[in-house]
């Protein structure tokens, strides 16, 4: 794939060389028409959108090479079993069914470790256990634990499903492995590593299917194809007629061949299909890419960009997208006290013993003092204040090592401050009772002799909703071991014995209504096996207490759902999490805002409305035919398991009315994908999910458009922020106030670190010397040359020491601080978390977006763009099929009197369409989302019957353009234009280089051809030109989607530039210039004014035409174009009338040729753009 790349990729830069020769010599593909390589070139290539096309294509497609290099992994050398002995193999040589062996290397060099920890194909765990980080395929930051297959596993492989903990996947790292040589009657490899068994390799392993969706992501944009075939049909019909009419009315003429009016009919037809239908997308397509970069949103599927314009459902997770992925503990209600919420601090020795010892922490990276996992068991472990030995897999009071982390940062960024500043004095009371913290938990530490210590994990799973350990609990004087398990509520409720008291149920209700996410916690002691069966450790429980946990909501979580819903987008959760969790949730960020909230419960045999919240929550009767009514009254909720149950209970016709709830709660991955797959089969939604873990990858590759957030940004975009009064202003106005605050904070941050790494420069500089001074007696010990070339080589090592040391310090200084990070808590969390961080601009197979942010904002930046996007491509497929009309004609027109076009004028005309083309096709979209969606189809009647309208017009005006010439010139003239070009292809005309034409030689093949300037071809010309110029003017709607008309200047200048160039052309007002571009002279002013006429009623006519369609088929848009007209400014429209006055400016002054006229021209414009760089 490589060499595919490397070949495509020079392949486009020599096409665009070759391109970059047509544009100056484009006779060798314009005399095709008239039996030489000339016409075709000039009369169909806009060599500025084709360049640039070529150039972004070429570019993009290096740097895809170059994500596709870092993503290749570089082969290795594997321990393999064969012939009944370890031996080491090259992975390419791998195969499925291999036995294989792994271990995590621990190299000093970061860049060799990582190479040689990525694991090279997807295989089965079959002996040992390994923590990997699959941050490169999931975008999940949570390091993951795999555990060996049972060796008694009956049940299919399921590498995605049930079996995934025992599965590793190709691209993914090792984190740390721990051999198991009892599991296999293999002998033990000679790396001590764990055993696999390869499954997939290659182009058929996960890392090798992501590598495949980047390459060949790009050929699927394309626009609607049945659209586009039924568009060619119709252009086809009227060339064909526009064919056979030259051909029949060529003969009856006689004075050309059989063969020169076939030549002519193919021309015409062809001409009709446009030049720009293979690139029309693609050239929309990236340039919203491009944008989105920008945004920080990665993307991986380039063809769903244009589906995002149709997003009708948005569905979001809770933990981690709507709010953070760090959860708080909120308090914890001990067992043997009073059901009170109390400090987590606090918990019993029971609780605290649970907490501690039944998770799946791992350590970050090679610091074994640092832990990393599911946010909720990191928060609880740090709540009770208890430390984790990754390496002895052993909890004891005391979290020193986090306390001292915090002060260290703290002291690190003090040193961008000065003493006097109020920054740092704030720091510096931080930093004396963060001190304080940490000698009081090591005093903890060296006091306490309880530990706890794992001996076997359950890990947790979705669908039993709970997670078990059976630990080595030791108080110093006794050991005993217990089974720890901690799950939902519900789940726990069936698992406890008679200890379970009678507020279980009262007690955490109350806490999930307040928004909570809760935890019950269940022991016993355990005499048997420390390997035993699930269901005899997660049995006859003793209860312990709950823990809740809050999770913060993101800042500007609640101005997204506010923009998405008032641009008319229905919002919807669909959560693991608790019900009364989410629905809390769901009311604070306003996805729910009805009073009264009812969830779906079902029986055995019935099914029924129940109030949410509420001591005496009333029950309604449940039909379907009513959920649409009921969801205007109430906000609905239900469960997956309620959602099956109804379904099974009431029918399919349950799966019909899922549009109308507002949260899924303890939704599984499956749960969430079958949601999002009836909104698109039973109502033909278009959805958008945006979720962050692997917990939604289903889901996301099921909805339409797919967005991941890259997690571990912890309580990143939160805090107690000044935040006005905005309930009366439009949702997108504030996030646009909260985008300038963030933009002002990353400027303080960028300029603090700046500081800090000014600081170690220099600290570094300093030290450079002493570094050379070592090294030069370091080598004259070693008895090697300290002469001028031993001194060079010396500096050499202390240069790339400085190096290594400055990356060192980046590293350091970038845990100072983070533009979303409120306190020095949630700094030290982010920072653990950059070395399991997904690298920006890698893909991720979670889905077809990847945000690099930690905010939902880019689902808004992702409609916006792709409303634009597929407005711009509907626009450009109506541009191309009216100019495929007006080329076919004029081309039908001039062939009828034997005339053709001169490569002069196609040039001119070729760079000047090229600006309003560009104009056209770079256009970006508004910053405030309008709930009235563009039309998508290019045969909606406003459409369709608009451009139909304005071909009319055009070829009309066109028809009559023709007529005045060939009546002006008269039957001789036009038989002597036939003769001229019927000797120039005889040869028998010889090419003339006029020694004072200043371009006589810029091209003496194209500047020179024959050509016998002559009136039809001039005003065909003119009036062709500006038909072209118009047809972009009237189809470009703009607003509310993207940038106005009004906005364009490029367009306008286009427009002004023609019109006034037609004006000049006609009046003769630069006879030289007339010459050089073969325009004939007009033969009177009641000649030049009927062409003007055709011209502005080319223009208005169809600007007019296509309004009163608009108006009569969408009326709702044409109110909102009305509506933006009338909310222009005269500041708006100032800019038109400068690009007017530039224009004619220009004119007067060329054809004047007032040097006074333009020196003072040339001042303005450099007085322009100085006051444009200064604002």
């Amino acid at each position: 794939i490589m060499l595919l790349e490397f070949g495509t990729a020079f392949q486009r830069l020599r096409t665009l060389g070759q391109l970059t020769k047509m544009s100056m010599k484009p006779t060798a593909v314009l005399a095709f028409r008239d039996g030489k390589w000339m016409e075709i070139s000039s009369l169909q290539l806009l060599p500025g959108d084709i360049m640039l096309l070529e150039f972004g294509t070429a570019f993009q497609r290096l740097r895809t090479l170059g994500q596709l290099t870092k993503m290749s992994m570089k082969p290795t050398a594997v321990l393999a079993f064969r012939d009944g002995k370890w031996m080491e193999i090259s992975s390419l040589q791998l195969l499925p069914g291999d036995i294989i062996s792994l271990a995590a290397t621990k190299s000093k060099d970061k860049q060799a470790q990582e190479s040689a920890d990525v694991i090279p194909c997807d295989c089965l765990l079959l002996g040992g256990s390994a923590i990997v980080n699959e941050a490169s395929l999931t975008g999940e930051s949570v390091p993951a634990m795999k555990d060996a297959a049972p060796a008694n596993e009956t049940k299919a492989l399921e590498m995605e499903g049930v079996h995934r903990i025992h599965t590793l996947f190709s691209g993914t790292t090792l984190v740390d492995t721990k051999e198991d040589a009892t599991q296999t009657r293999l002998p033990k490899p000679s790396n001590n590593g764990i055993i696999c068994c390869v499954l997939r390799t290659g182009f058929g392993s996960s890392q090798g299917g992501l590598m495949q969706m980047i390459e060949f992501s790009t050929e699927g944009v394309t626009g609607d194809s049945r659209e586009t075939f039924y568009a060619l049909l119709f252009l086809l019909a009227f060339a064909i007629i526009a064919a056979v009419y030259v051909f029949q009315k060529g003969l009856a003429k006689g004075d050309r061949t059989t063969h020169e009016l076939l030549v002519k009919s193919v021309l015409i037809i062809t001409s009709v299909v446009p030049r720009q239908l293979p690139m029309q997308m693609a050239l929309a397509v990236n340039t919203a890419l491009m944008a989105l970069v920008k945004a920080g949103v990665m993307c991986t599927e380039p063809f769903r960009v244009p589906l995002a314009g149709k997003i009708s459902h948005t569905l979001f997770d809770k933990t981690g997208t709507l709010t953070t992925d760090t959860l708080i503990p909120a308090g914890i209600v001990n067992a043997d006290k009073s059901h009170e919420l109390m400090p987590v601090n606090k918990a019993s020795e029971k609780a605290a013993i649970i907490l501690a010892g039944c998770h799946s922490l791992v350590a970050s990276g090679d610091d074994e003092t640092s832990i990393v996992g599911d946010p909720i068991e990191v928060a609880a472990i740090r709540g009770i204040e208890w430390r984790y030995d990754v390496k002895k897999q052993t909890a004891s009071r005391g979290n020193w090592e986090d306390k001292e982390k915090i002060v260290k940062n703290i002291e690190m960024q003090m040193k961008a401050y000065k003493q006097t500043t109020k920054r740092y004095k704030e720091l510096a009371a931080d930093l004396e009772v963060k001190k304080k913290e940490a000698k009081a938990a090591r005093d903890i530490a060296e006091s306490s002799k309880l530990s706890v210590q794992i001996k076997h994990r359950f890990h947790f799973s979705s669908k039993l909703q709970r997670m078990s350990v059976i630990a080595e609990v030791r108080d110093g004087r006794s050991t005993q071991q217990l089974c720890l398990v901690k799950g939902s509520p519900e789940a726990l409720s069936k698992l406890l014995n008679d200890s379970k008291p009678d507020w279980f149920t009262s007690s955490y209700t109350k806490l999930m209504e307040q928004g909570m996410r809760v935890l019950a916690l269940g022991y016993k002691p355990w005499d048997g096996p420390s390997k035993a069966e699930r269901e005899q450790v997660e049995s006859n429980l003793t209860f312990a207490g709950f823990i809740a946990f809050s999770c913060r909501i993101r800042n500007d979580t609640p101005a997204v759902v506010r923009s998405l819903k008032e641009s008319d987008h229905s919002v919807v959760m669909v959560t693991g999490d608790g019900l009364l969790t989410a629905l809390h949730v769901a009311k604070e960020v306003g996805i729910t805002n009805h009073k009264e909230s009812f969830t779906l419960e079902a029986g055995d045999d019935n099914v029924a409305w129940v109030q949410a919240i509420g001591e005496d929550k009333a029950r309604l009767a449940f039909d379907v035919s009513e959920v649409a009514d009921m969801h205007k009254k109430y906000d609905l909720l239900t469960t997956e398991d309620n959602l099956c149950k109804a379904a099974d209970i009431v029918g399919e016709g349950m799966w019909s009315v899922t549009q109308y709830f507002k949260v899924f709660a303890r939704m599984s991955p499956n749960g969430k994908a079958k949601v999002i797959r009836s909104l698109q089969e039973r109502q033909g939604a278009h959805v958008l999910m945006c979720g962050d873990g692997s917990n939604d990858v289903g889901a996301l590759k099921q909805a339409d458009v797919g967005l991941a957030l890259l997690s571990g940004y912890g309580n990143a975009n939160t805090g107690d922020e000044d935040k006005k009064d905005e309930a009366d202003v439009p949702a997108e106005v504030a996030l646009n106030r909260h985008q300038q605050a963030m933009d002002e904070k990353a400027k303080k941050v960028a300029a603090e670190k700046r500081e800090l790494m000014k600081q170690k420069q220099q600290e570094l500089s300093v030290k450079q010397r002493q570094w050379l001074e070592e090294e030069i007696q370091a080598r004259e010990a070693r008895g090697e040359d300290t002469g001028v070339f031993g001194q060079m080589a010396a500096m050499k090592v202390v240069l790339k020491r400085f190096q290594d040391e400055m990356k060192k310090e980046e590293r350091e200084v970038s845990k100072v601080g983070n533009v979303f990070a409120p306190t020095m808590d949630d700094v030290l969390a982010s920072a653990e978390m950059d070395s399991l961080m997904i690298r920006p601009g890698d893909a991720s197979v979670a889905a077809s977006f990847t945000s690099r942010l930690p905010t939902i904002k880019s689902t808004v930046d992702l409609i916006r763009q792709g409303r634009c996007t597929l407005l711009s491509a509907l626009q450009q497929q109506q541009i191309m099929m009216l100019e495929s009309l007006i080329s076919a004609f004029t081309l039908s027109a001039l062939s009828l009197e034997g005339a053709r076009q001169s490569e002069r004028q196609m040039m001119a005309s070729g760079w000047l369409l090229s600006i309003a083309t560009l104009s056209f096709s770079y256009a970006t979209p508004v910053d405030r989302m309008h709930p009235e969606r563009p039309l998508r189809s290019l045969f909606h009647p406003a459409i369709f019957i608009s451009m139909a309208g304005q071909a009319v017009i055009h070829i009309g005006c066109m028809y009559r353009a023709v007529q005045m010439a060939t009546d002006a010139m008269g039957p001789e003239e036009l038989a002597s234009v036939v003769e001229f070009h019927r000797k120039a292809k005889l040869n028998e005309i010889e090419e003339e280089v006029d020694p004072d034409d200043p371009l006589a030689y810029f091209s003496n093949a194209f500047w020179s051809t024959p050509f016998k300037p002559n009136l039809l071809n001039t005003v065909v010309f003119l009036v062709e030109t500006a038909q072209i110029i118009a047809v972009l003017f009237v189809n470009y709607k703009g607003r509310p989607w993207m940038k106005g008309l009004s906005e364009n200047h490029a367009l306008f200048l286009s427009l002004f530039i023609t019109f006034a160039g037609i004006a000049y052309v006609a009046w003769a007002v630069s006879p030289e210039l007339n010459a050089m571009l073969h325009f004939a002279p007009f033969p009177d002013d009641a000649f030049r004014w009927e062409t003007i006429a055709l011209v502005a009623t080319s223009t208005f006519g169809t600007f007019f035409w296509d309004r009163l369609a608009t108006a009569i088929f969408a009326p709702r848009i044409f109110r909102i174009m009305v509506d933006e007209a009338l909310a222009t400014r005269i500041t708006d429209i100032i800019p038109i009338f400068t690009s007017l006055f530039k224009v004619c400016f220009g004119f007067i002054a060329i054809s004047t040729v007032n040097p006074l006229l333009l020196i003072g021209g040339y001042y303005l414009y450099n007085k322009a753009n100085k006051k444009e760089l200064g604002e």
